[in-house]
């Protein structure tokens, strides 16, 4: 059947039918198809809810996800940032007690192979043991730490930064929900996207106490305010 054919049962098309063919119609540029389409669509009259009253609880959702979908991997990488600490310790230690114990049986075998290689009539020079192991062991703790600060001290500069930029994002949204909304943030969050709660309160005292960058604090809340004002006129 021709296209113009089709004008005519363009008023008997199902919402579903109409819908899949206005998208059709956009994707390949039929500007002149998709207007017929939307100019066919039946005018119908509804009672429904306030508006204003509607237009706000579908606000509010669409803020609450849009927050939590952009806070969500920042407190993923917090998660893995402090597992990977934990990870790090756990490593150095192990790392310590294998050095320490090594240096124990290389110390044992060097003792008695001295013994071995001198005679009485030759008796070697004898140190202190306690000291001269207090020293060794020392020198290895000291070389150990001292290489895996390294690997610490980058660690901790990652969480850091993620940390800010976490604090960043809840703390805008926090301010933006009570200012705005007159709601508390967590609030929204249980009402509109619950799964992410457990997440922000595992971390929310570090989040309110880690020290922000307050120009990009500012400038992530009036980003909210701005499409609030778009989603909520």
């Amino acid at each position: 059947m021709k296209k113009d054919g089709l004008k005519k049962l363009y008023d008997r098309l199902t919402p579903e039918e109409r819908f899949k063919l206005v998208i059709e119609a956009i994707a390949r540029g039929d500007e002149a198809e998709c207007r017929n389409l939307v100019k066919s669509c039946p005018i119908l009259i509804y009672e429904m809810n306030d508006k204003a009253y509607e237009d706000l609880v579908r606000a509010s959702e669409k803020m609450t996800t849009l927050a939590c979908l952009d806070l969500a991997p920042r407190l993923i990488k917090l998660r893995m940032f402090a597992g990977f600490s934990g990870v790090l310790a756990f490593l150095r230690n192990t790392c310590l007690d294998e050095a320490h114990s090594a240096y124990f049986r290389g110390r044992a075998l060097g003792e008695r192979a001295c013994r071995g290689a001198h005679s009485k009539d030759h008796p070697r020079e004898q140190q202190d043991p306690d000291l001269e192991a207090q020293d060794d062991l020392g020198k290895i703790t000291s070389r150990i730490e001292k290489e895996w600060a390294v690997f610490a001290d980058l660690v901790g500069r990652f969480e850091q930064e993620m940390q800010v930029e976490a604090g960043i994002a809840w703390g805008a949204f926090s301010s933006f929900a009570r200012e705005e909304m007159g709601l508390e943030p967590k609030t929204l969050i249980k009402a509109w996207f619950e799964p992410i709660l457990p997440e922000i309160e595992a971390v929310e005292d570090t989040l309110d106490t880690t020290e922000t960058n307050p120009h990009r604090l500012q400038e992530y809340a009036s980003m909210l305010r701005q499409v609030w004002s778009m989603l909520a006129p």
